[in-house]
């Protein structure tokens, strides 16, 4: 797997646990999974957002934004690739 695809992988997870925050359905598993793997990527800017939303995740607001900054990093390093 190239990093292109790791970091689109990441972008569908973080996706999907937004998803879950939003509609209150098992975000504390999907937080720890996400934020599981995300540890294993190597990368602690991008933890370091996950893990401010997991902190903050009964806090719907404040979660999605942390989720939404982690999207926005990802773009970034996707477009750096792409480039």
């Amino acid at each position: 797997m190239n990093r292109l695809d790791r970091l689109q992988i990441l972008t569908e997870m973080i996706r999907e646990y937004k998803t879950s925050i939003l509609n209150d359905h098992n975000k504390e598993k999907v937080g720890e999974e996400v934020l599981e793997i995300i540890q294993s990527a190597g990368d602690e800017e991008l933890f370091d957002k996950v893990a401010s939303a997991k902190l903050k995740q009964d806090y719907r607001e404040q979660a999605v934004k942390h989720l939404d900054e982690a999207t926005d990093y990802l773009h970034k390093k996707i477009e750096e690739e792409l480039a």
